[in-house]
Formats: C-alpha cells, sequence, structure tokens
C-alpha cells in the first residue's frame, strides 16, 4: 500500500490524537512523506526530488556515488541520513521525523561540502511536485500565497492556477489546504539563500535561491525545509503549529511578552509634523488614556534632515533628547521611526563612502532605492555586508537609545537590506540582509523593542520583535480589508517569531462607526501589535471611545477561523476578503467571538460552536458593543449583520450558579478587567475584583440562573444594581466613580426565590 520504499522512517503514533510524519525513499532516492495517525496512512508529499545547483550542474541525491544511507536518532525525533559525492562536492539529505503529536512536524535538510575545490553553489531545490501527488483527495487544493516583504500582499489561491495564468511566487512559507486537512512549509531563516516556492501549470516547486551563488564554505552549507501537517484544520492553522517555537523557555518569552500600545505620528500628520504637535498630542494621551493602556509615543517620518541623516530638521530645534525626555517625563516610553538602510544624496554618504552601497552583479554604479526630494533626492542602499556599514548601522541604533533615549525603534524599508546582487566578500542576499539586521539588534541592545516594517520575512526571523505584517494602506474601508485579511493570513508569526502588527487601528472618518467598531473588535481579539494613528484631539468622543475598548492589549493571541477556507471565490485577486470569523480566549473557558460582514448587502453568518472548538451542551453569550446578555447559545451562534458590520460576542460555558457572562470595558472578555471571580456556595455570594478600570462608565453584567434571586451587594466604589428583563444582573459604576488605575473588590450576594416569597 505505501508503494516501494527501501528506507523509512516510523514508529507507531501513541496516544489518542496524535501521530506522526514518516519519510520514505524510493530506489531513484526521490522522497515521500506520510501521515501514521489512527487510520490508515495518508499521503502528504509524493515521488519529490531533492538536489542542488552546483556549478550550472543540478544534482540529486540519485546522482550520488559511492553513497551510504543509514537512520539516526538525534534529539527530537528520528532521521533518514543520505551521504555521497557528485560534481565536485559531498552531500548529505537528512530526513528528521519529529515525535507523536496532535500536529507532528518534520524537516529536509540538504547540506553540501566541498571535496577539492570550493565549487559554486546556486541553491537548493526541495521538491518539484504535481498538484495531485501534495496531500492526494478529492477537494480542491488550496495555497496560502506570501508576498516579498512583510508589507506585500499576502493571498489563498486555487492550485492548479487557471489555464494561461502566469507563475506565482510564495516567499518564505506556504501553507497548503486540502478539505479539512493543512500542510505547512517553511525554510529556515537562516539559510542562505531566498526561499520561494513556485506555482505554475500543475507544478509546484520548493527550493532556496542563493543569489549571487557563491563557492561552498570549506565547513559546509546547509538549507532547510521545515514541514508541519494539521490533520483537522487548514494551512493556516499548520503553519500556527509550525512556528510555535520548540524550545520552552522560548514559549513562555514569547507568551508573556507585553505588547506594546501607540500612538505613532504617522502619515496623517507627516506634513505637518513638528516638535509643538508631538508634544500636543502627548499631553493629549496623558489626560485621557492610562499609561498601563497605552504605554508608547512614536516619532514618525517627517523629522529627519534626510535619509541617512537622522538628526531632526529644523521644525525640532530642541533635538531628539529634549522630545524623548519630554515624552517620558509624562511617563510613556518614546519610540523612533528610521530607514536605516537608506541613505540619500543630501546625507552625504553616498559620496563619501561609495562602498558601502550596494550594486547590481557586473554594475559599478550602485544601485537607487526610491528618489523623494523630502528624503535628499535618490536613495541608495547600504550594503550589510560591508563590515564599515555595518559598523554604521550599529552606531545608529546605539546612539538612538542610548543618546538619543527612545525605547522603540522602528525600522522602515527593510527589503533594502536585501536590494541587489553584489555583496561585500561575495555573499548572498539573504546573508547581507541578516549581518545588517544583526548590527541594528546589537547596537540597540537587547531591551530595545525594535519593529520591523517591509522586511524580508525569512531572514528577519530572531533581529526583530515586532514585524508590521500587512500592507501600507490608507485609512479607508478598502486600507482596513487590506489589513485584516493579512492579520488573517499571516496570524501563524504573531507569538511564534515575533508580534504582529496589522499597521494602525484608525477609527476615524472615512470609516464609519460600524467600519470603525469591525476593526477595532479584530484588533483587539487579535491581540496584535496596536498602533494608533489618528488625529486624536479631533475625534468625536463615540470614536474615541472604540479605542478605550482596544486598550490594553489583552495576553491572548486570537486567531481566525477557516482563513484559508473562507474566501468566497479563492481565485480572485489579493484583494478579496478577509477573514469573517475570529476566535480568542480570554479567560480558561471564556472566548471572544468576532463574526463580521465585509460585504455590501445584509448577510447572515452563523458558524457551529464545534468548528470554533467549544465543546458543550449549552454557553452564555454576551453581545459585547451593546451590553447586553443574548439567548443562551446550543449549537451554533448566528446573526444577520448590516454591511460592513459586525457582532462581537463573549461566550462562556452556562453554569448552575451565578457568573460574569460580560463587562463593558474591553472588547476581549475576561483577559482584562474580572480577576478572583470566585463563588461560595454556603453563603451564595459572588465576587470578583475589578481590575484596569479607567475612568469610563463601567458595567458587569452576571448570568442569575432560576431559582435565586438578589441579595445584598458591596463594592470598595459605591456602585447601582438592577434587574434586566432577561433574568441578568447589572452593576453599574458611573463615570469618575473610581479613580483610573484602582481595583475595585466587588461582592453581590443571592438567596432562594422560595425565600424571597416568604419576607
Amino acid at each position: 500500500m505505501l508503494g516501494p520504499s527501501r528506507y523509512a522512517v516510523a514508529q507507531p503514533a501513541r496516544g489518542r490524537g496524535t501521530g506522526r510524519l514518516r519519510f520514505e525513499l524510493d530506489d531513484q532516492r526521490r522522497w515521500s512523506l506520510w501521515y501514521l495517525g489512527e487510520g490508515p496512512p495518508v499521503p502528504l508529499i509524493l515521488n519529490a526530488t531533492l538536489g542542488a545547483w552546483i556549478a550550472d550542474q543540478f544534482l540529486t541525491l540519485g546522482d550520488l556515488e559511492y553513497s551510504t544511507v543509514g537512520s539516526r536518532r538525534p534529539p527530537g525525533g528520528d532521521a533518514v541520513v543520505m551521504r555521497g559525492r557528485a560534481g565536485g562536492v559531498y552531500l548529505e539529505a537528512e530526513f528528521l521525523a519529529g515525535p507523536p503529536a496532535a500536529v507532528p512536524r518534520a524537516t529536509v535538510s540538504l547540506s553540501v561540502y566541498p571535496d577539492r575545490d570550493l565549487s559554486s553553489i546556486e541553491g537548493v531545490r526541495f521538491l518539484e511536485t504535481p498538484g495531485p501527488e501534495l496531500m492526494p483527495g478529492s477537494g480542491a487544493l488550496i495555497a496560502l500565497v506570501s508576498g516579498a516583504q512583510s508589507g506585500s500582499p499576502v493571498r489563498v489561491m486555487a492550485f492548479p492556477p487557471p489555464a494561461g495564468s502566469p507563475e506565482i511566487t510564495s516567499y518564505g512559507v506556504l501553507g497548503l489546504t486540502r478539505e479539512a486537512r493543512g500542510l505547512g512549509l517553511a525554510f529556515d531563516p537562516d539559510d542562505p539563500g531566498e526561499g520561494t516556492v513556485g506555482i505554475a501549470a500543475e507544478t509546484l516547486v520548493a527550493q532556496t535561491t542563493w543569489a549571487p551563488a557563491r563557492p561552498v564554505r570549506p565547513g559546509g552549507d546547509t538549507s532547510r525545509l521545515r514541514l508541519c501537517y494539521q490533520p483537522d484544520g487548514d494551512g493556516v492553522d499548520a503553519l500556527r503549529a509550525l512556528f510555535v517555537p520548540t524550545s520552552q523557555v522560548d514559549r513562555e518569552r514569547l507568551a508573556g511578552t507585553p505588547v506594546p500600545t501607540t500612538w505613532s505620528a504617522g502619515r496623517e500628520l507627516r506634513a505637518s509634523l513638528t516638535e509643538e504637535a508631538m508634544i500636543r498630542h502627548t499631553d493629549f494621551c496623558a489626560a485621557h488614556f492610562d499609561r498601563r493602556c497605552l504605554r508608547l509615543i512614536e516619532l514618525g517620518d517627517g523629522y529627519q534632515r534626510a535619509a541617512g541623516d537622522w538628526e531632526p530638521n529644523e521644525r525640532f530645534s530642541h533635538g531628539h533628547r529634549w522630545l524623548s525626555d519630554q515624552i517620558h517625563e509624562r511617563r510613556f516610553q518614546a519610540g523612533l521611526w528610521l530607514a536605516p538602510f537608506g541613505v540619500s544624496e543630501r546625507s552625504g554618504i553616498p559620496a563619501a563612502h561609495p562602498d558601502w552601497l550596494v550594486r547590481n552583479v557586473g554594475d559599478d554604479a550602485p544601485i537607487v532605492v526610491e528618489t523623494r526630494e523630502d528624503w535628499g533626492g535618490r536613495v541608495y542602499a547600504l550594503d550589510g555586508a560591508h563590515p564599515a556599514a555595518r559598523q554604521w548601522l550599529f552606531e545608529l541604533a546605539r546612539r538612538a537609545v542610548q543618546e538619543w533615549g527612545y525605547d522603540c525603534l522602528r525600522l522602515d524599508r527593510l527589503q533594502w537590506a536585501a536590494a541587489g546582487g553584489s555583496h561585500f566578500g561575495g555573499l548572498t542576499s539573504a546573508e547581507a540582509c541578516r549581518l545588517g539586521l544583526g548590527a541594528l539588534r546589537d547596537g540597540a541592545g537587547s531591551d530595545a523593542f525594535l519593529l520591523g516594517c517591509d522586511a524580508p520575512l525569512q531572514p528577519a526571523i530572531g533581529f526583530v520583535n515586532g514585524m508590521r505584517i500587512a500592507p501600507d494602506r490608507d485609512g479607508g474601508w478598502d486600507g482596513v480589508q487590506a489589513r485584516a485579511h493579512a492579520a488573517a493570513l499571516r496570524s501563524f508569526y504573531h507569538r511564534g517569531v515575533w508580534l504582529n502588527e496589522p499597521d494602525a487601528l484608525i477609527v476615524g472618518p472615512p470609516l464609519s462607526v460600524a467600519e470603525a467598531q469591525l476593526w477595532t473588535s479584530i484588533v483587539a481579539v487579535a491581540g496584535d501589535v496596536t498602533v494608533l494613528s489618528d488625529d486624536l484631539p479631533a475625534l468625536d468622543p463615540e470614536r474615541l471611545a472604540l479605542l478605550d475598548r482596544a486598550l490594553p492589549v489583552a495576553m491572548s493571541a486570537g486567531r481566525p477561523i477557516r482563513a484559508a477556507r473562507d474566501e468566497p471565490d479563492p481565485t480572485r485577486p489579493a484583494g478579496d476578503r478577509p477573514a469573517s470569523i475570529w476566535i480568542a480566549e480570554g479567560a480558561p473557558r471564556w472566548w471572544t467571538v468576532v463574526l463580521a460582514n465585509w460585504g455590501d448587502e445584509p448577510k447572515q453568518q452563523s458558524v457551529p460552536l464545534a468548528a470554533l472548538g467549544l465543546a458543550g451542551a449549552r454557553f452564555s453569550a454576551y453581545d459585547v458593543w451593546r451590553a447586553t446578555p443574548l439567548p443562551d447559545l446550543r449549537n451554533a451562534l448566528t446573526a444577520t449583520l448590516d454591511p460592513h458590520s459586525c457582532i462581537t460576542v463573549g461566550i462562556r460555558p452556562a453554569a448552575a450558579r451565578p457568573q460574569v457572562v460580560g463587562t463593558t470595558r474591553h472588547v476581549v472578555q475576561g483577559a482584562v478587567d474580572i480577576a478572583d471571580e470566585t463563588w461560595t456556595a454556603a453563603t451564595r455570594m459572588l465576587r470578583a475584583r475589578a481590575t484596569n478600570v479607567d475612568r469610563r462608565a463601567y458595567g458587569v453584567t452576571i448570568a442569575v440562573p432560576k431559582g435565586l434571586r438578589l441579595g445584598t451587594c458591596k463594592a470598595d466604589v459605591p456602585c447601582s444594581v438592577r434587574l434586566l428583563e432577561s433574568g441578568h444582573a447589572v452593576l453599574e459604576w458611573a463615570a469618575g466613580a473610581s479613580p483610573s488605575g484602582t481595583d475595585v473588590s466587588w461582592e453581590i450576594g443571592f438567596r432562594r426565590a422560595a425565600a424571597a416569597g416568604k419576607d
């Protein structure tokens, strides 16, 4: 049944709900990957060819002379290893299958070692496979395709593409979905080449291209392709599992990293950016937001003399240190926007150090990556492989943090770090990019927060704390859809390798209030880096209140449901509508679900509770934006939605005792403001502590089972209690009743309805 196989790695799956991956090598040294679970073996990839381009010759494992095949058990799995010689090099392939897991992983590695000469290597091909041999099945094969940089579009599409379509390339990762199964592929961040998956006609090709080609290192070079199979999900779910750190220390570090919340002087204020404008917005934020909720004020593009000369211009006469001190005095952290790899003519660097600049192969003229008068004319890219340029990058980051006083650096236009085809020392573009990013990381120090923008995603891993993962669009409805689309399809990176930033949470016009509410719900539930960029003093109170409901960022990382299967037409272009369902678990077994209607017509939206992963007979529900309890849920969550709107619902398993079902403090229920909730059956007393309470009015809705009536209520700060027709009780604190930042402990008693009738 498994076909011809002479070499395989396999162990029986252990434990219910777990499985493992198994590699096979056939007589032609082609490899296949199978999933072994509770049922029959499932083919995932069949008859793939592994090889390397050495000096214009493609060498496969089938070409090896004096080859040997064996197995070994490195930490974390079992491996088949094949070694041999061909074309003046030695090749060593390792097929590593990880331990049994609910979502198992595997790795394919190819190492190249020189023989007598240092042969030139152009790249590694991991597989070239027809579509029918990828997760064979009857359903359509859907591919998640990622653009070249973090700001490039990301989309899903049917495979094979329509006849006559141009070749489509996915960079760094690929997610595949067939029916309700997902397969994730990702290239290693430290690969010397750029990992891509090409999709053309009936064939899919995964390879890493070393540009420019360079000699094999004396100690050898290695490229890796990592794989992960999700037997009950889609390609996004498989990639999410693939990017979970293998180290427990890294998992805990990323899970516990607080997410920055920022006001940034972005594109809306670029033309009028001055010291006075920065101080005015900082003072407004200080007056309106609790420092626990909004933590950072960021100086954006427009302050600099020129790209490459990052000293302030005449509109910032007091200098960087004065401004960062002003921000710190108001008890905020300070952030700074930079485009570190760009140096313009006006900066003087291109004329003084022409050898620092990136060029194309065979061309003496440096590459012009952009021309902007406000940035100093023609802008060139620094070569991160050049030691002197690297030292300049190190000093820039060090000075920005230590001398200018900034706590966070937004590093924009990072795609320039990989520009060109000719780098100092003959290094590849990917190697030059990582060296340059490493210099910035070392210069800034480990305490500074680095946020990348427009970065090559694969080589940036490990150097930045956060990444903007969406295209740079305006604040209108089309821009919101593009951001939400990327937030869903790149959600697998979040708290796996960095913190995602889906671009700004903008709530002002031209968005309608309903559109702003939808975008606020998704940003809050996703748990991404939250950046405010509106002209805050100009916002009306209704829109400003939306921002309050998203701050601080909940520590729980939400996820989209059916992100790679929820497209109305997977063959449509990248501007297609985003995922319409999101879920986050703000507290144990207390979820917040967003149902969105991105269309232009009213729509009934429904999702089975089982599809959300919720198991139980009955659930309490609460409409977050309307602050209203909903009828209990049993099988599905269903709502009729107006165009460009959403419903955001808090869901908890129904209980036979009183319990909190919703509050007005935050979009994500249970994540921010309810602590130490306890029920004492002997005294029929419900107690809790309200945390992160601010100066706004605050309400807590409690589900009261039949047979109980309200008794007494006590709180550190006086509150009122009212009973709804549904039987729910609502505790309410008036605006300004409690000082911002003060926790409020409360308790409410209940009595039996029969006893109440005798009173």
